[in-house]
């Protein structure tokens, strides 16, 4: 029988809902596919219809929480009006705020899954694409403002606040203080010196000189060397032109004593 659209999507929030309660009681190798399709209410072959892997399930999990922590961002009416430090501050916190009711399934998963290997990028490449499409409108949003230089490697500048963005998380999750106090301090002292790197254009600065270095200096290197080693193939091949054939055996003794 053929479900509607709607029913689909309820099956997989319901399928996520229950492998993260049976991951928090029991842990990601605990848990089975089984026992969450059953708690989810569906048939022990109707699960891999939805996810073909637990791990499929909680990459999932996290896809949703960024997709949400975008929407957040757009009904914040006055959102515009930020800069890019309040604008990602509010994202970090935004996920973060998220992920509080599930704290102990974060904690036992998030390792996992941003330190994937390479057989489970094909999980791992949506979340960070997700989370690259939001940092990206807020860079370029700045860039337009006039706060910050346009940002000539802003791939790598997205990348780096994704390293940030993960160990971000692995603190918060360990962080023990009231209200999670040292998180929110790590992250105001952290993007102030985040955001001061980037309006001095620290980056592209210094990418500039390695450019200059490498092309005024590591390849004249390169030349010297090339040029020696032209004058060192050019010295073997006079020795041997130089060097008698070898005349060696009895045919080489005839004509000695001839």
């Amino acid at each position: 029988m053929k479900i509607s659209e709607d029913r689909k999507r309820e099956n997989r929030n319901q399928i996520i809902r229950a492998a993260v309660d049976a991951m928090t009681e029991k842990g990601f190798k605990g848990a089975t596919m089984r026992e969450i399709a059953r708690a989810a209410g569906l048939g022990d072959a109707t699960i891999y219809n939805y996810f073909p892997t637990k791990e499929a399930i909680v990459y999932a999990y996290y896809e949703d929480r960024l997709e949400e922590g975008a929407e957040r961002l757009r009904t914040i009416p006055d959102l515009h009006t930020y800069g890019l430090r309040e604008q990602l501050q509010t994202y970090f916190e935004t996920l973060l705020e998220q992920y509080l009711p599930d704290r102990e399934f974060v904690a036992g998963t998030f390792g996992t899954v941003t330190f994937s290997l390479t057989s489970d990028y094909q999980y791992l490449r949506p979340l960070r694409l997700r989370f690259f499409h939001v940092v990206k409108d807020m860079f370029e949003a700045a860039v337009t403002a006039g706060e910050i230089p346009e940002q000539a490697f802003q791939e790598l500048t997205c990348q780096c606040l994704w390293d940030y963005f993960i160990g971000l998380v692995h603190y918060w999750i360990r962080d023990r203080s009231e209200q999670f106090q040292n998180t929110t301090v790590l992250i105001d002292k952290s993007l102030d010196l985040a955001i001061g790197f980037i309006r001095a254009d620290l980056l592209n600065k210094a990418l500039d000189m390695a450019s200059f270095l490498f092309r005024h200096h590591v390849i004249a290197r390169l030349d010297v060397f090339q040029d020696r080693m032209d004058l060192f193939r050019g010295q073997r091949e006079g020795m041997q032109r130089g060097k008698r054939p070898d005349t060696g055996g009895e045919d080489g003794r005839q004509h000695s004593e001839e």
